[in-house]
This record gives structure tokens, C-alpha cells and sequence, in this order.
């Protein structure tokens, strides 16, 4: 219904500029509030039958009495803040975190004014003992009263039950423990279906959070502790429900329609649809690799493969001589000595012994890394090489300090030729 409504505006999925963010806005900006409001809330009810339906043949099977088994007909509001939460339950991902406060969860579910339900789904490998915990848990929980008909958790998690869950939430929950989240896809396929972001800074979700297209759960500050970093983060999520979500979902007019969630929704669709996608995804497996890798062949085909041999000939001299080569005497000149300001430039040179090998076969690098090893290590090239005689030069160049902190600093040297794919090609580095 909502791909529908997309083409209507204007949406093409076969074109590139699916991945333009101005073709999103354009397409947000032509949807009504209503239009939108009415097919999200049609899919919504959709979710509702769905789990009740599945609660009830859970029920039948299991032997519950018939009073339960129609009571299985009553769980779910589709008026009602929908939060879903569906994945592999492996225990990093904190499934239960959600259930570290009971009393204040079911002040929250239970607000007379602004309630919110919470559907689960998903699946524990058969070997993961502590995954099935957590399904029991959240089984037991959905089973008290305060929780009976606001908590759900759908059985036989696959493509299908996934599919009614992201046409159907309002939010979608994402709490894993921090840096452990992959790829995080399953949060990309919401905004789509007019849901909204509730997660971690973790995987992608921090790289697309910018703090007006969903929630942030937590700070990005982790504590070494597991226990404190639960209570911090489960905190978080129930402050942010309270005094965020829940508010600006219930600020309603007199047709029902929140304007700021709407806000919400386009800006959700507007900064994640067009950057987190399959089809933004293949485009640049294509453009970065698929297609430098076929220009890469053809060009080692050419002359009947002469600058394939060409190639080869060079990493096999590179390895006999390898053994010979050698950086020593690192030094850096700076007016402050070791109190670097951060945008300061400064001199790095490294004496190195190169022997058979050509100054312009090798990449001599300055590689600074902070000592606590959180970040993403920084390489300046060397590019200056001065014949020092008997196979020996001396490589300088300038680094400029990019942040602050306590950081570890070296040279490396490493094999380089135009051709190679990547620089650790050949799996050669000699350190100062």
C-alpha cells in the first residue's frame, strides 16, 4: 500500500535516483498527513489481527481453555504506540533489557492518557541456551496482568512474520550492547513503511541518527561494566518513551494525526531511504569493486597478459629481497616538543634500508594510533626520499595531529606497485 502511495508521488524503483535524498523529499513532500496516516494505520490493524491470530493457535495447541483462547482475540490496540522489537535473540542484543524495571514498564504500558504495546518476535539458535532465556522471559512477563494484552511475543519468527511487523510498528527498538552490532539491516526496513528508529548508536544506526529522524537509546560513552551499562541504557529507554516518543505520538488533532510525529516519519524516510538500501548498497559494490575489478582483468589480459607476468615477476623480486629491508632512527620536529596542538603540523623522518629495492617500489608511512585503541589508526605517506648511500635513505615527510589524546606513533614500510589491488597485497610490512 505504501509502495503504492510512493509511485502516486512520483517513485520510480528502478531509477538511480533512488539514492538522490532530493527525489525522497519530493516524494514526502506531495503525501497529505492523511493519505499517510490512513494506509500506516490500515497496516497497523493488519499487525494486530496477525498476532492475535498467531497468539490463538499458539493457545489451541497448547491446551489453553476456551476463555483464553478468546481472550487471545483482545491483545493488541491498532489506537495504540506500537513498539516492535524482532531479531535473532542472542544474548548481546538485550532482548530483555526493556524488563530491568517492571513497576516502571507498567506505569508506561498502562498510562491512562499515552499507553504504549510492545510486539515481540524472533528465534534463539537451538544451541544458545541463554537466547532461549530471554524468549522465556519475555514470555512470562506478556503473562502478568499488568502486562496481559500490551506485551506480545509472535512465535515462528521468519520473512513472513518480520514483514507484518515492519508495515505495522510505530517504533522500531534496537538495544544490543555496544560495539557488537553488525550491519543492523533490520531497522533499515522501517522507515519505508512509515515506522521510526529507536536504537543504540551502534552499527548503522550511528552513522544515520542525526537526531531529528528517530531516537537515540543511551549515550555513546561504555561503561567496562555490563551491569552498569544495563541500568544506564534501560533508564534511557524508559525516559525516552515517557518524555518523548510517548508525547509526541499522542499530540493529536482532531483527525487523530500527530504533526510532529508525521514531521518524524518524512524525515525518517527523507535521511534513511535514500542511503540505506539494497539498491544503494549494490551501486556501490558495483561502482567501488565489481567494475574496478573488471577494468583491473581486462587490463591484466591486455598485450596476452603482459602486465600480468609484468606483475608477477615484481612480487617475487620484492619477496626475495624483503628479508634486507629496514626503518630505524623514527625522529619528529616540533616547536613544542611533545605537547602537539590538535591541527598542528609536524616533521617525521625514519632512516630505511632498502637495498635492491627502488625508493618508489616501497610506501613509507607515519601510522599513529591512540593508546586506547578505540579509534580508527591515522597513516601519513613519507613521500620524501633522500640517498643517504650503501641502500640506506631517509624518508620524511609532515603529519598534521588530527585529535586529542595520548596516541602511539611509528613507521612501517610496505611493498607498493600501481597494479596491486590493495596496499597489504602481499602481506609484507617492516616496522621501525
Amino acid at each position: 500500500e505504501i509502495r503504492t502511495l510512493f509511485e502516486k508521488k512520483g517513485c520510480n524503483w528502478w531509477e538511480d535516483t533512488l539514492s538522490d535524498p532530493e527525489s525522497w523529499k519530493s516524494i514526502t513532500s506531495q503525501m497529505t498527513d492523511e493519505e499517510f496516516w490512513d494506509i500506516h494505520s490500515n497496516l497497523k490493524a493488519g499487525l494486530v489481527d496477525f498476532a492475535r491470530t498467531n497468539l490463538k493457535t499458539q493457545r489451541l495447541r497448547e491446551g489453553y481453555s476456551a476463555p483464553e483462547i478468546r481472550a487471545a482475540e483482545s491483545v493488541l490496540d491498532p489506537n495504540i504506540l506500537t513498539i516492535g522489537f524482532a531479531r535473532r535473540f542472542a544474548t548481546y542484543k538485550r532482548a530483555t533489557l526493556l524488563f530491568r524495571d517492571l513497576d516502571r514498564l507498567a506505569a508506561i504500558v498502562n498510562n491512562p492518557e499515552r499507553p504504549v504495546q510492545f510486539v515481540f518476535a524472533g528465534k534463539a539458535h537451538p544451541a544458545d541456551d541463554g537466547g532461549k532465556k530471554l524468549i522465556q522471559l519475555i514470555y512470562r512477563v506478556a503473562q502478568r496482568e499488568e502486562f496481559k494484552n500490551k506485551i506480545v511475543f509472535v512465535e515462528n519468527y521468519d520473512i513472513g512474520v518480520a514483514r507484518h511487523l515492519y508495515h505495522g510498528v510505530d517504533v522500531w527498538m534496537n538495544n544490543p550492547t555496544r560495539p557488537l552490532e553488525a550491519s543492523g539491516t533490520s531497522g533499515e526496513k522501517v522507515p519505508p513503511n512509515g515506522g521510526v528508529n529507536f536504537s543504540v548508536r551502534d552499527g548503522w544506526w550511528d552513522e544515520a541518527y542525526d537526531g531529528k529522524n528517530g531516537w537515540a537509546i543511551g549515550e555513546e560513552v561504555t561503561s567496562p561494566d555490563p551491569k552498569i551499562q544495563d541500568e544506564f541504557d534501560s533508564f534511557s529507554i524508559y525516559s525516552l518513551i515517557e518524555n518523548q516518543i510517548a508525547p509526541i505520538y499522542y499530540r493529536q488533532n482532531e483527525k487523530g494525526i500527530s504533526e510532529d510525529w508525521m514531521k518524524m516519519v518524512r524525515d525518517s524516510i527523507e535521511t534513511v531511504c535514500p542511503t540505506y538500501s539494497t539498491f544503494r548498497m549494490v551501486q556501490d559494490y558495483t561502482n567501488k569493486f565489481y567494475r574496478k575489478a573488471a577494468e583491473n582483468g581486462h587490463r591484466m589480459e591486455a598485450d596476452n597478459y603482459a602486465s600480468s607476468r609484468e606483475l608477477s615477476n615484481w612480487k617475487e623480486r620484492i619477496r626475495n629481497y624483503w628479508p634486507s629491508v629496514e626503518a630505524k632512527e623514527v625522529e619528529y620536529q616540533h616547536p613544542s616538543g611533545f605537547q602537539i596542538t590538535v591541527g598542528d603540523e609536524f616533521q617525521v623522518s625514519s632512516k630505511v634500508h632498502l637495498g635492491e629495492i627502488k625508493p618508489e617500489e616501497v610506501m613509507v608511512e607515519a601510522y599513529i594510533r591512540a593508546t586506547s585503541g578505540a579509534d580508527v589508526p591515522d597513516t601519513s605517506k613519507l613521500t620524501e626520499a633522500k640517498p643517504l648511500g650503501d641502500g640506506w635513505y631517509e624518508f620524511s615527510g609532515t603529519v598534521q595531529a588530527i585529535d586529542s589524546g595520548s596516541y602511539q606513533f611509528n613507521v612501517r614500510v610496505i611493498p607498493f606497485h600501481p597494479a596491486l589491488v590493495q596496499k597489504h597485497e602481499l602481506r609484507l610490512t617492516c616496522w621501525a
